[in-house]
């Protein structure tokens, strides 16, 4: 699921089936959308991420009476995944469910090449209250993993953790590059490159490749990815590509110089201050106020830097 296009990275309904073969053909999956419903999102897997999460969690604690179904208030579940819980939020929870639901997957993934399995993200949902007139009324729900899903968190190999971060990146490109990347560059201390016309086929995206190599080029200038700092390269064979390294093994010798201009400078201390105070366990919402009023106060952004590094080993 990290490295594979089983998600629509737009928010506008998608129709048209995702279909993705590995280089051998060893590997091949196909996602088609519900005509009404349209295919499930990157921003709808968050709801898969807290089911899996819940889990794990009971699987690690060694409790034998858990199963796939989750059972939670749409309340706990939105703010779970980090959602705002007015009306609207309801609403499009409950949509993302029925897209989770209704989305069907088609892969001989875990089977080989004479194997498929054919599912749904969700295999039920069941709710008690008024859930399509009134879903905030909701009192509880029970989401069910698909086999296929949750035999592969039991697996007990097969889960990655993401960055806490994860659920305050806006763009679903952002969001599949960063799971692509948590996969392959994983704690690699040399990291990972990957081509740009092979992360096009890894994220299922529907721009033309020329359009998408230059979103991408965008998304490594502003380099704003949870743990991984991104970088544009050339593979042996010329092609355009983009090499991901977790920021713990970029050494301050290879930093890139301070821009000429103030502003610059101050731009770049600021992603160094919020790489530390992510990495010092600190919730990334409190990160802007905190670092706006250590400004404020005329204190120096390096200080900043220097305090919460030092709070990270200390945790550590």
């Amino acid at each position: 699921m990290m490295e594979r296009p089983f998600f629509a990275i737009a928010k506008r309904k998608r129709l048209r089936p995702i279909v993705y073969e590995n280089a051998d053909g060893s590997v091949w999956i196909k996602v088609t959308g519900h005509p009404e419903h349209g295919m499930a999102t990157i921003w709808d897997a968050d709801i898969l991420i807290y089911c899996i999460s819940k889990v794990v969690a009971a699987r690690d604690a060694g409790d034998n009476d858990f199963g796939a179904s989750i059972f939670v208030t749409p309340y706990e579940l939105l703010k779970g995944i980090a959602r705002e819980t007015g009306g609207k939020n309801y609403n499009e929870l409950m949509a993302a469910i029925k897209r989770l639901k209704t989305t069907t997957i088609e892969t001989n993934i875990r089977g080989g090449k004479n194997r498929i399995a054919i599912f749904n993200w969700l295999a039920e949902v069941e709710g008690e209250g008024r859930m399509v007139e009134n879903p905030e009324q909701l009192k509880t729900l029970e989401l069910r993993l698909s086999n296929w899903l949750f035999k592969g968190i039991m697996s007990g190999k097969g889960v990655l953790t993401l960055d806490r971060e994860w659920f305050l990146l806006k763009g679903g490109l952002e969001r599949v590059i960063y799971r692509i990347a948590r996969k392959h560059a994983g704690e690699q201390p040399q990291g990972w490159t990957c081509r740009v016309e092979l992360l096009h086929q890894k994220t299922g995206s529907e721009e033309p490749i020329r359009n998408f190599a230059v979103r991408l080029r965008r998304l490594v200038q502003r380099n704003n990815l949870p743990r991984y700092v991104m970088s544009l390269t050339k593979t042996a064979d010329g092609s355009e590509a983009v090499h991901f390294i977790g920021r713990a093994f970029v050494k301050a010798v290879e930093a890139p110089p301070l821009p000429a201009t103030l502003g610059g400078q101050l731009a770049q201390a600021r992603d160094l201050a919020r790489t530390a105070w992510i990495d010092s366990g600190r919730n990334p919402r409190g990160f802007e106020a905190t670092w706006s009023r250590w400004l404020s106060d005329g204190r120096e952004p390096d200080e900043f830097i220097r305090v919460h590094q030092q709070a990270e080993s200390i945790t550590r």
